[in-house]
């Protein structure tokens, strides 16, 4: 079968491999559907149960702080894309229509604590940065990217 680029396999070429995608409105009610779509591909790449408990620990924190504090009970939408990255690590994409909002930056204690509302609920990445490879966030054609690269097994630091 040929590759992306058309001489053959993708994976033994060391390029990212599309595993799929979710859409969804940006509500607590859709959590559950991101989290479960996720999590069986997490499986389906041979992350063992545990792994992928962590990874939906990771989700439902990610997603948690992106209805909360992105959308201010507005309609909206989220995308999550997952991959396979030519490392051999799953990476999923979380693409939201919501305002600027870098949580990253919402949780430090230096720069957040800026933010207008300090004794209000403030957002948190514990459980992400945790569990994660990497976590990064950009600001694209109006929407938010939280990319967030999870190893197949955090305590080796291997895929």
């Amino acid at each position: 079968m040929e590759g992306h680029n058309g001489f053959g396999n993708d994976e033994a070429q060391g390029l990212p491999r599309f595993v799929g995608e979710y859409a969804a409105e940006a509500s607590m009610g859709s959590l559950e559907g991101f989290i479960e779509f996720a999590c069986s591909h997490a499986a389906e790449q041979g992350f063992t149960d545990d792994r992928v408990h962590e990874v939906r620990r990771v989700l439902t924190e990610a997603l948690t702080n992106i209805v909360s504090f992105t959308f201010d009970n507005l309609p909206g939408e989220i995308k999550l894309s997952c991959k396979i990255d030519k490392f051999g690590k799953y990476v999923v994409a979380l693409v939201d229509s919501g305002k600027p909002y870098n949580v990253l930056l919402e949780d430090d204690p230096f720069i957040g604590s800026l933010g207008p509302t300090p004794d209000g609920p403030r957002p948190t990445t514990k459980m992400m940065k945790r569990f994660s490879s990497n976590i990064e966030y950009k600001r694209f054609e109006n929407r938010n990217h939280l990319i967030i690269t999870l190893a197949r097994d955090m305590k080796k630091g291997k895929e």
